[in-house]
């Protein structure tokens, strides 16, 4: 099994509300960002480069997302990324935030896979099928 992916978010004050925590409106971007970058890790490129150089669009049809604590600018947020379900044309990915060791939220998000210049469902390509089935956890 690999070392989970998790990526590190600079939280700000202009990421804050009067009320000097993180908009709501934030967390599904800083999400979206944390999972973008595990597609660059892992494919060699995030989603704009899959679109333009690959020809796969991974557009969102499902979100959700809990929450547990306020985030803050006081700690970095960690944002794990994990495939949690690959299916014929779409995959599933659990998104955790933590600060300081502490649950902020938890969210899972479904992508299906297009062609993107046709927008047409498709299956993953082979190759991408392969690097992202050993990684899907339950």
């Amino acid at each position: 099994m690999s070392e989970p992916f998790i990526h590190e978010i600079k939280v700000t004050w202009g990421d804050c509300d009067p009320a000097q925590i993180v908009y709501t409106g934030r967390i599904p971007n800083f999400c979206l960002d944390a999972i973008n970058a595990f597609v660059d890790h892992h494919l060699g490129g995030g989603w704009f480069v899959q679109e333009m150089d690959n020809d796969m669009g991974m557009p969102f049809v499902s979100m959700a997302l809990d929450f547990r604590a306020p985030v803050t600018p006081r700690h970095p947020l960690r944002c794990e990324v994990v495939p949690t379900r690959l299916g014929n044309t779409s995959i599933t990915f659990r998104v955790t935030g933590r600060q300081d060791g502490k649950l902020n939220f938890e969210g899972t998000f479904t992508e299906v896979f297009v062609q993107a210049s046709t927008f047409t469902k498709n299956p993953p390509p082979d190759h991408v099928r392969a690097v992202l089935e050993p990684l899907v956890r339950d």
